[in-house]
């Protein structure tokens, strides 16, 4: 019985196609290990956005050398946006790498890992596989579930929309779209093994439109499947924020009160370099929207410090933004320029130092929003689905609204609470950013 072992770098949609790999290995037989010491297949999915996740991933996979000494056979397969983006090169630096398998490729890994030796993709004599596939689309595929409670179902692939300074596209390919019975296959077999709560993905996830209806149409139906209780999606993007959606956003109680939105800069000259495709009224407009009919909406965003050709005037319009908006939490990014992007021709009108200064002082305002919106929620008792004990202390568990708020609590003595259930808890405590509460003992 052949053992693998799965990281992971980067976004959810890696998550999730990694749960896709684990499925079809473990359809053949393999068994998922923890350790990689003890598998025969080490299979790395790499991330591709910033060069720092890219040198960190190759580092990485470098160190795996020491595995070959004590099992010579063993196989390691570098899979993912970097294999895609960096392929020939991987092959050079990391002799220990078996295969290169690229975003479109992944289902060739149980054949290269497990196939006959005279089957006809390995006669190939190919190391690398990381060809665009416009017809995978994960049709007919369903992930491994990693847990007994939540899931992650992707409904589609690839990009369109070519950001300046994103990579993506060029590496996922356009956007395809999963039919939408096909997702709500997936939701119902989760379902059925006891998942409560559904994760849709995509890059820009509520641009989603197929035969079956668009992205409010499917958040609709997917509440409708027996045993599902909450319903999360990202990324979404400004542009695709109707009033459609809104209005499911907002009065849908499966569809939880939290979105992802990224922003990636407050200026309105910057967002055209960048090329969104919104501005900072549309993006505002949807703010205002979630939070007039619930001022407690979990909004959390990305942001780029730095992007070429950014002035302190384009910053300071980001600082008020972020002041505007008050998100709950925010990735906040340095500029980190991707060779085959358009942005990368481009001349830096910026230091290292002063992007990094400019990242500070934004980290130092967000922290001080974040601290503030946890405060709103002291006082409050909110629902969480408890996810796991909390890391600091084994005898405390940690779950998480309905708005995403992370959320720590001790049991009573006597009372079992395990990850997956759903508790009221009155949150009544900050420690640096953990929101604390107290159980409520239902009594009816």
């Amino acid at each position: 019985m052949k053992k693998y072992h799965l990281a992971t770098y980067g976004c959810q949609m890696n998550e999730y196609d990694s749960a896709m790999i684990a499925q079809e290995l473990d359809m053949c037989g393999c068994v998922e290990t923890s350790n990689q010491e003890d598998a025969d297949f080490i299979i790395v999915n790499t991330c591709s956005v910033r060069e720092k996740a890219e040198e960190t991933a190759i580092a990485n996979i470098s160190k795996l050398k020491y595995l070959n000494k004590k099992n010579p056979d063993v196989k390691v397969v570098v899979c993912g946006c970097m294999a895609k983006n960096r392929g020939p090169e991987l092959l050079k630096r990391l002799p220990n790498v078996s295969y290169i398998v690229g975003p479109d490729q992944y289902k060739k890994i149980p054949e290269l890992l497990l196939g006959d030796a005279k089957s006809p993709l390995h006669l190939t004599h190919h190391k690398m596989f990381i060809d665009e596939d416009l017809s995978e689309n994960y049709l007919g595929e369903y992930a491994k579930l990693q847990n007994d409670f939540t899931t992650f179902v992707a409904i589609q692939r690839g990009c369109n929309k070519r950001c300046s300074y994103c990579i993506v596209p060029y590496l996922r390919g356009p956007e395809k779209y999963r039919d939408m019975e096909d997702v709500l296959a997936e939701v119902r077999k989760a379902a059925d093994k006891g998942i409560t709560e559904v994760t849709l993905l995509g890059q820009t996830v509520n641009a989603y439109k197929t035969e079956g209806g668009n992205f409010a149409d499917l958040l609709t139906k997917v509440s409708e499947i027996g045993g599902i209780r909450r319903i999360r999606f990202t990324s979404p993007h400004p542009r695709h924020y109707t009033n459609e959606l809104i209005d499911v956003l907002l009065n849908n109680p499966k569809v939880c009160h939290y979105a992802h939105i990224p922003i990636q800069s407050g200026s309105d000259a910057m967002l055209k370099k960048m090329r969104r495709q919104h501005n900072m009224e549309q993006y505002l407009s949807i703010i205002e929207q979630l939070r007039s009919k619930d001022p407690f909406y979990g909004i959390s965003t990305d942001v780029i410090c730095g992007f070429v050709g950014e002035t302190e005037e384009d910053f300071e319009q980001t600082l008020k933004a972020f002041e505007t908006c008050q998100f709950d939490s925010a990735f906040m990014f340095i500029y980190s320029p991707r060779k085959g992007t358009e942005s990368y021709k481009e001349a830096e009108t910026l230091t290292e130092q002063e992007k990094q200064e400019r990242h500070t002082r934004l980290v130092e305002l967000q922290n001080a929003i974040t601290l503030k919106r946890n405060q709103m929620m002291l006082g409050r008792t909110e629902e969480l689905l408890v996810e796991k004990n909390s890391v600091r202390d084994e005898t405390e568990l940690r779950g998480r609204t309905d708005n995403f708020k992370k959320v720590v609590f001790k049991p009573e003595e006597g009372r079992i609470v395990k990850p997956g259930d759903y508790v009221k808890v009155k949150l009544d405590d900050i420690r640096g950013w953990t929101i604390r509460g107290k159980l409520i003992i239902d009594n009816g």
